[in-house]
């Protein structure tokens, strides 16, 4: 007949790492589930710089109203072998395709700034999409340019916005440098505000809208400015080939 001796001591060892294997399982299986969630919810942004350590910005217009502002800039930035990106309305490119046109002709970047220049995270998520396909239907039509990139209008947006933005292929870009020129402080205030704010994946906000008269007489300093410091200006789209782009 055999005998089977009971063990206590091994089988309260083999109890005791069954039950560290087994918490340290739920464990890992509740980080697991708890990044997974804090991803899926996390809180969208839109882009208003690019992390980089190098002396590297982009140049941005916004255009949605007048001629008389982007012809002159236009030629600035020619002189200067500048490329810069232009957000511009719908409404806009459709009544002066002359300057959409010469704008993607000089290597420039096309970008959107949408259809009506309203608070976007206002209205329903229908009709953002509305807004932001309608200006994108325009601006293809007469640069045959497909826009993804956009700034909406008054830098308004919410998780809706930028969630429906994304759904239609588009990066919500803002600004990181705020030359102010709409506000028409003078041609002064518009260069020193740019020198003295700008830093390595800076978005430079400036506007070519009739609106912005002093605009075109900032421009040449503030380009001198820039090179002065060191720094190269691209598209949005080169920069953001840099780093990720970033609210802070």
């Amino acid at each position: 007949m055999k005998v089977y001796i009971f063990d206590y001591r091994k089988f309260k060892q083999r109890a005791f790492l069954l039950g560290a294997l087994l918490i340290g399982a739920v464990f890992f299986t509740l980080l697991i589930y708890q990044q997974h969630s804090v991803t899926a919810t996390a809180k969208k942004y839109a882009i208003y710089k690019v992390q980089t350590d190098k002396k590297v910005a982009a140049l941005t217009f916004d255009i949605s109203w007048g001629t008389r502002v982007p012809g002159p800039v236009l030629d600035i930035l020619k002189k200067n072998k500048i490329k810069a990106t232009f957000f511009i309305s719908g409404p806009w490119a459709k009544k002066y395709p002359e300057f959409p046109k010469r704008i993607v002709a000089e290597g420039h970047e096309i970008a959107s700034h949408g259809e009506e220049h309203v608070n976007l995270s206002q209205y329903a998520k229908e009709d953002v999409k509305k807004n932001i396909m309608t200006a994108h239907n325009k601006i293809k039509e007469v640069t045959g340019v497909a826009p993804n990139l956009i700034r909406t209008p008054n830098g308004d947006w919410n998780d809706m916005v930028i969630s429906t933005a994304e759904e239609l292929n588009y990066k919500v870009i803002q600004w990181s440098v705020d030359s102010l020129d709409w506000k028409k402080p003078g041609v002064e205030a518009i260069i020193n505000r740019v020198l003295n704010k700008i830093h390595p994946g800076a978005i430079i906000l400036m506007h070519a809208s009739d609106t912005c008269l002093q605009t075109p007489d900032a421009l040449p300093r503030v380009l001198q400015g820039l090179k002065q410091q060191g720094y190269q200006l691209v598209t949005v789209s080169e920069l953001l080939k840099l780093g990720p782009g970033t609210t802070d």
